[in-house]
């Protein structure tokens, strides 16, 4: 179906359209000023007066006029060109409802094609679930049916471990001579495989084969009374077992017994010797802290009082006069004597001599001591001037020297 689209042009025309000039009736008939402007003019006496003498008010009215009959001539055109639009948009529904028509024809024709092919397809789609149905049915009672078979499989395999298993146990509780003559019995062996695939046939020659494979029991005990016997004699062994553990257990506990006592003996004895490591600890660290005070009092005295009394002048002077007098006195000082030492024997020394001066007369006692003290006074001029003698004899004697050795100048010639 062909599809015709109907398009409207609207047409704009600028500029002001005047009303169209109307025709005159009568050809030969002339209008005056009164037929210009009848409100404006009036005819008084055969000549036209104006009533209005205002020019302003008529060139006003021109123009309202003017105004309005293009006010007019828009509203003209534009109910022309509403009219041309309606027409348009008449002859668009016309052509839109034809295609309408057809358009609803053509999807009444698609629904009624459309309608059979799904009502075969429903059809269709209603014996294929009943196939399902019918498929799931067979495949549960042939599902049934394979548990069935494996439950039964599986409790044969079950019962032949089972006894595979009580075969390997006689084995075990037969005597070790006989199982040394015979072979050990199969632990355990897998006679039937189960498939996940219902549909695989069942191989009953391999089940033949694997059975035939399977060795003849060979059992030592022949009725059971054998059997509770062996086991008797086992719960005896197992008797005596226990009441040599028992002994055991009674000679561990003693021994625990003992090795406690022992280990609360050594732990008081360890307390005691960590408290005496402690107290010791304590001491030597109260020793440490008065060896420090002491040290730096030591060296406190050292550096304030023993330097000066060892060091200074004046004792180095004491200890000169101590060891001089001490061998004009008494004796050389060949044992190398300490200065107490010597001033303690010149102090017995000089004990004795009071002790010996008091046997003899005062004035004679003070004229022999200023005998000795103005002999003392000439013999230290006399050793002044034996020192002034000694430079000038060794200045002489450095000019001497300086005189007859070589010259470190080179000669020149």
């Amino acid at each position: 179906m062909d599809k015709k689209k109907v398009k409207g042009y609207s047409r704009t025309v600028t500029g002001v359209k005047l009303p169209p000039i109307e025709a005159t009736e009568k050809a030969g008939e002339v209008k005056t000023i009164l037929d210009t402007d009848p409100h404006f003019y009036s005819l008084i006496d055969g000549r036209p007066i104006r009533p209005n003498k205002s020019i302003l008010k008529y060139k006003q009215d021109i123009k309202n006029i003017a105004l309005k009959r293009t006010v007019h001539g828009f509203l003209v055109d534009e109910i022309l060109r509403i009219n041309r639009e309606i027409e348009l948009e008449r002859k668009k529904y016309e052509t839109a409802t034809k295609h309408f028509d057809e358009y609803q024809y053509s999807f009444d024709k698609f629904l009624a094609h459309d309608n059979n092919k799904t009502i075969a397809v429903m059809k269709k789609s209603d014996n294929l679930s009943k196939d399902l149905s019918r498929q799931i049915e067979e495949h549960k009672k042939a599902n049934y049916e394979y548990a069935s078979l494996k439950s039964k499989l599986q409790y044969i395999d079950e019962t032949l471990q089972i006894l595979l298993s009580f075969q390997n146990f006689l084995y075990n509780a037969a005597p070790i001579m006989w199982r040394e003559t015979v072979a050990k019995p199969t632990v355990k062996s897998e006679i039937f495989s189960s498939e996940s695939n219902i549909f695989c046939k069942l191989d009953i020659d391999a089940l033949t084969e694997r059975l035939n494979v399977l060795p003849p029991p060979c059992l030592y005990f022949k009725t059971p009374d054998q059997l509770v016997d062996v086991f008797g004699a086992l719960e005896k062994q197992n008797l005596n077992y226990l009441l040599v553990t028992e002994e055991l257990n009674a000679e561990k506990q003693q021994f625990l017994k003992s090795v406690q006592r022992l280990k609360s003996v050594i732990d008081s004895e360890l307390n005691y010797i960590q408290q005496k490591i402690s107290e010791t600890e304590d001491t030597i660290q109260c020793n440490k802290s008065r060896e420090a005070e002491l040290k730096c009092s030591f060296f406190k005295i050292l550096n304030e009082n023993i330097r000066y009394l060892i060091s200074s002048e004046t004792a180095l002077q004491i200890l000169n006069y101590v060891e001089f007098t001490f061998e004009q006195t008494i004796a050389q000082n060949d044992t190398n004597l300490s200065p107490l030492e010597m001033m303690s024997c010149l102090e017995r020394e000089f004990d004795n001599i009071m002790l010996d001066l008091t046997a003899f007369d005062l004035d004679e006692i003070k004229r022999i001591e200023k005998e000795i003290y103005s002999g003392g006074v000439i013999e230290i001029k006399k050793a002044k001037v034996a020192n002034k003698l000694l430079k000038n004899v060794d200045k002489l004697s450095r000019r001497m020297k300086s005189a007859y050795e070589p010259t470190k100048k080179p000669i020149l010639f």
